[in-house]
C-alpha cells in the first residue's frame, strides 16, 4: 500500500510550514553565543534610576532630529556656515591649482601625491561635499573628471574598505541626493547621473573578488589585475609572521550602506548580497563572546577565528558598530533589520558594563571624564584614539531611534569628554591619542612618562599619547549628532569653537596642514605636509551641517556613512 500522500496544496503547505520552521531554527542557532564572564566590570550606568527601573524600550523607530520648527527655534547659523563654505572653497581651488588629478595635495610645499590608487581622491570624496554646500561650479568641476576616471586601472594593489567609504560611497550618495533633489534640479544631466551609475558598478564588480574567501569575510587587499583577493604587502601586514590574512571588524562592516544602496538603484541583489555575507560571521558569531556582542580581533578570514581577544571602538574596530545601527536606520524593513539592531544594542550594554570608564578628576574637580577604554588579551587598555569619539555621536544616534535614555546619556558623555581634549590642549584641538587613570578597583596598563605627561594627569585628568591632529573628524561629528538631536546650541559653540580654532592651527599656503603637536602654539613649525581627503569629505561637513538649515541632512530622512557620505532612508 502506497504512503499517504497529501493533496498537492496541502503538500505545498506543509513544506512552506517546514520551511519556516528550519529558518526560525537556524536563525535562533546562528545568533546564540556562548557566553562567559570577564574578571573586571567596569559597570558604568549613568543613571543609576534608569537602570534600575529599566526604563530602556528597544523599540526602533522614534523620531531621531529635535523638532526645531515646532519649537520655533532656527537651527541654523548663516555667517557660521558660510564660513565654513569658504574654508571648503579654499580647499578645493588650493588642491586644483597644485594637484588636480592626483589623490591628494601636500599643503605646505604644493606638492601632489598618490594614496589611494591615484583615482583623484579627494576629488571623489568630496562630491557630496560640494553639492550639499551648493558650491555648483566646483561640484561640476569634480562631477565631470570622476565621469572620467578609468576604475580598472591601477599599478597598486587595492584597498577594499579605504575604496569602498571614499569611492563607492561618493559615487552611491551622488546619485541618492540627485534622486531626491537635494542637488538642484537641472544641474546634473541624465547622462552624467547615469554615468556615475555606471563608475559605480564598474567599481563595484572589480571589488567583488575581494568578497571571495572561505568565510565570506573581505580580503584585506584585491588584485585589479588577477581579480583575485590578496593578502597586505609584507612591510604592510599587521602579523608579518602569521601567513593567512586578517582584519578588524570594521573592513568585515563597512562595506553594507554603500552596497545596499548600491543594489536599490541597480536592482542587482549581489552587492548586498556579498556586504551581507562579509561581516555575517560577526554578526552571527558562533564564536563565544564573553563581552557579548563586542567581538574579538583580528580575524583570520579564512577559518572566521580571532587570533586575538581585542574588543575596542577605536581603530579596526570603530564603523562595524557604526554599520550595525546605521543598517537597522537605513532599511528598517530589510530581513535582518531587527538582529542589527539587537547587536549593536548587545555591543552597547556591553560597553557599558567593560569598556566605559571614568578617569581620576583633575586638580579641584570631584569627577573624571568618562573614556572609553579597551581590553587586550585580558588587559584594560586605558587608552583611547581620537577615531573613537564618533562613538558619542553613534551612541545618541541610536539611542534617540531605540528611546533608550542610558544610551543616550552614555553618547553624551563621551561627547563631553572628547571635548575636553580639545579645549584643553594648547591649539584648543584634540590628540590623536590620550590616556587617563581609571577609578579603583580597575587597574591601569599605561602609566604616564615622565614630568610632562604627570603634569597632564593632574591638570586635565588625562595625558596626551600622541598628539598629533590629522584634521580628523570624529568629534565634530559627534558635536553634530549631539546638536541635531538635543537641539542644544552648547554643541554649535563648541563646533565653532572647534572650527576656528582648526583654521588657526592648519592654515598652510595650499590649504590645510595636519597639526604636529596640539600643546605647542599654533603657526608654520607646528604643522604636517599631509592632507587627506576626510578633511573635505567628514570634518568640514559635519561643520557645514552644524550651522546650515536642519533639513539639510535631517537625520530622519538620511543615513551617513563612515565617509560622512548621506544615503536617504528606504521606507
Amino acid at each position: 500500500m502506497a504512503r499517504f500522500r497529501p493533496a498537492t496544496r496541502y503538500r505545498h503547505r506543509y513544506l512552506i510550514l517546514a520551511g519556516v520552521i528550519t529558518t526560525i531554527f537556524l536563525y535562533t542557532y546562528l545568533s546564540t553565543d556562548t557566553l562567559s564572564a570577564p574578571i573586571f566590570e567596569t559597570k558604568y550606568y549613568p543613571h543609576t534610576s534608569w537602570h534600575k527601573s529599566a526604563r530602556v524600550s528597544s523599540q526602533a523607530g522614534y523620531q531621531i532630529q529635535f523638532d526645531f520648527k515646532s519649537k520655533g527655534v532656527p537651527a541654523g547659523d548663516a555667517k557660521k556656515a558660510d564660513a565654513v563654505v569658504q574654508a571648503m572653497r579654499r580647499t578645493f581651488w588650493k588642491y586644483k591649482l597644485k594637484a588636480w588629478g592626483r589623490d591628494e595635495v601636500k599643503p605646505i610645499t604644493g606638492e601632489s601625491q598618490n594614496t589611494r590608487n591615484g583615482w583623484a581622491a579627494t576629488i571623489v570624496d568630496t562630491l557630496t561635499t560640494t553639492a550639499l554646500m551648493r558650491l555648483e561650479e566646483e561640484f561640476l568641476l569634480e562631477l565631470n573628471y570622476t565621469l572620467h576616471i578609468d576604475f580598472t586601472e591601477t599599478s597598486d594593489l587595492v584597498d577594499p574598505f579605504e575604496t569602498t567609504i571614499r569611492y563607492l560611497g561618493a559615487l552611491v550618495s551622488t546619485i541618492d541626493m540627485i534622486d531626491e533633489g537635494v542637488i538642484r534640479r537641472g544641474l546634473v544631466q541624465p547622462s552624467q547621473r547615469d554615468g556615475l551609475l555606471e563608475q559605480a558598478v564598474i567599481l563595484a564588480n572589480r571589488l567583488g573578488p575581494s568578497y571571495d574567501s572561505p568565510t565570506g569575510m573581505i580580503w584585506p587587499r584585491v588584485n585589479f589585475t588577477s581579480g583575485k583577493g590578496c593578502i597586505e604587502l609584507d612591510e604592510e601586514k599587521p602579523y608579518p609572521n602569521f601567513d593567512h590574512p586578517t582584519i578588524g571588524p570594521a573592513r568585515a562592516g563597512s562595506n553594507y550602506l554603500e552596497n545596499k544602496v548600491l543594489s536599490k538603484l541597480t536592482g542587482d541583489v549581489i552587492y548586498l548580497r556579498n556586504a551581507t555575507r562579509a561581516w555575517a560571521p560577526l554578526v552571527w558569531n558562533k564564536n563565544a563572546e564573553d563581552m557579548p556582542g563586542l567581538v574579538n580581533s583580528p580575524i583570520d578570514i579564512l577559518t572566521g577565528v580571532a587570533i586575538e581577544k581585542h574588543r575596542s571602538w577605536g581603530a579596526g574596530h570603530d564603523s562595524y558598530y557604526e554599520y550595525l545601527i546605521k543598517a537597522s536606520i537605513l532599511s528598517p524593513r530589510d530581513r535582518h533589520s531587527a538582529k542589527y539592531k539587537d547587536r549593536w544594542i548587545q555591543a552597547v550594554e556591553s560597553t557599558m558594563k567593560y569598556l566605559a570608564v571614568r578617569g581620576s578628576p583633575p586638580e579641584g574637580q570631584t569627577q573624571g571624564k568618562l573614556f572609553l577604554s579597551q581590553w587586550k588579551n585580558g588587559w584594560l587598555l586605558n587608552e583611547m584614539g581620537h577615531l573613537a569619539c564618533f562613538a558619542g555621536g553613534n551612541f545618541l544616534l541610536g539611542g534617540k531611534y531605540l528611546n533608550r535614555e542610558d544610551i543616550i546619556q552614555l553618547g553624551l558623555d563621551i561627547v563631553d569628554a572628547c571635548h575636553h581634549t580639545y579645549v584643553t590642549s594648547t591649539t584648543r584641538v584634540g590628540p590623536e591619542n590620550f590616556a587617563w587613570i581609571p577609578e579603583p578597583p580597575l587597574q591601569p596598563t599605561y602609566q604616564p612618562e615622565g614630568e610632562g605627561q604627570r603634569r597632564q594627569l593632574r591638570e586635565k585628568g588625562f595625558w596626551i599619547s600622541d598628539a598629533r591632529w590629522m584634521l580628523r573628524p570624529e568629534t565634530v561629528e559627534s558635536y553634530f549628532y549631539a546638536y541635531r538631536i538635543t537641539g542644544n546650541r552648547t554643541y554649535q559653540d563648541w563646533a565653532w569653537d572647534a572650527f576656528s580654532a582648526m583654521i588657526n592651527a592648519s592654515t598652510a599656503e595650499f590649504g590645510y596642514a595636519e597639526i604636529g603637536d596640539v600643546t605647542h602654539p599654533a603657526g608654520p613649525q607646528n604643522q604636517n605636509d599631509k592632507s587627506e581627503s576626510f578633511w573635505g569629505a567628514e570634518t568640514l561637513k559635519y561643520l557645514y551641517l552644524i550651522f546650515t538649515d536642519e533639513e539639510m541632512g535631517n537625520l530622519d530622512k538620511w543615513v551617513f556613512s563612515t565617509e560622512a557620505h548621506p544615503f536617504r532612508i528606504i521606507n
